[in-house]
């Protein structure tokens, strides 16, 4: 069982993951929209690697119970 601080802290990061996760999705729109497939490229893959991060992390919190 995790303690409040330590699942406030886990949840706090668990949320800035999931923003940046959206960051990046949103300049990817933006980049294919400019016709910057390459950037739009890699700003997928940034969003796909912060949600990885998050599932991570939520993955841990859930497995405490």
């Amino acid at each position: 069982m995790l303690s409040e601080k330590m699942t406030d802290a886990l949840n706090n990061q668990l949320n800035k993951e999931i923003y940046s996760a959206y960051l990046y999705m949103s300049m990817s729109a933006y980049s294919s929209y400019s016709g910057l497939t390459g950037f739009a490229n890699w700003f997928m893959v940034q969003y796909q690697e912060e949600m990885a991060h998050a599932m991570k992390i939520y993955d841990y919190i859930d497995s405490q119970g």
